[in-house]
């Protein structure tokens, strides 16, 4: 996934109060927090799912199980398509090309999706190596204030917030994502 539209997510994930879209004299509508709505059992199972979201289902199967459409995203740059349920916080990441199920993650400030080791959302760093240990690939984006964990023997990934001008939030978790076990490319920046 672009590191743009992760800096997004999580910029609309930190916030500190609900986006409200309505149009004059309509009062407020609320749009739900990401992560606010839990997926099925909320089990985040390393190299094979999130929730009822499968590595080995089509799109339109993990369609089907979220029960919602998702917002729908095409980055030819990067040969991905990101699928996005918002208020699930939801990615689905696919490739372009083969249309296989690239990395299926959650993002967000909720607690609600736990690993098999009990890792949440907003946990800090520490819980992460405690759990997994310190076996991983990490991949800098200090401009984007971004740190990318990878378990690739596991096929499991944290996006972890770099920003220590900010203590509150950095080094904690705001993305964990499952991927085939394997050698899985880091991001690449895209263009601004």
């Amino acid at each position: 996934m672009p590191l743009r539209m992760l800096l997004l997510c999580l910029a609309a994930a930190l916030a500190s109060g609900p986006a409200v879209a309505a149009g004059p004299g309509e009062g407020s509508v609320e749009e739900p927090r990401p992560g606010s709505t839990v997926l099925g059992d909320g089990l985040i199972v390393p190299g094979q799912r999130v929730g009822p979201a499968r590595l080995s289902m089509t799109v339109e199967q993990i369609i089907a199980a979220v029960g919602t459409r998702p917002k729908r995203d095409e980055f030819p740059a990067d040969g991905i398509v990101l699928y996005e349920w918002r208020g699930e916080g939801l990615w689905v990441s696919q490739t372009l090309a083969s249309k296989a199920i690239r990395v299926i993650s959650v993002f967000g400030t909720s607690d609600k999706y736990k690993t098999d080791k009990s890792v949440s959302l907003i946990h800090p760093r520490s819980k992460m190596e405690a759990a997994y240990g310190k076996g991983y690939n990490e991949y800098s984006y200090p401009e984007d204030r971004i740190t990318l964990v990878r378990y690739h023997d596991l096929g499991l990934q944290f996006g972890i917030i770099h920003q220590p001008s900010n203590p509150t939030i950095h080094n904690r978790i705001f993305q964990i994502g499952v991927f085939v076990p394997g050698d899985l490319p880091p991001l690449h920046k895209t263009s601004r």
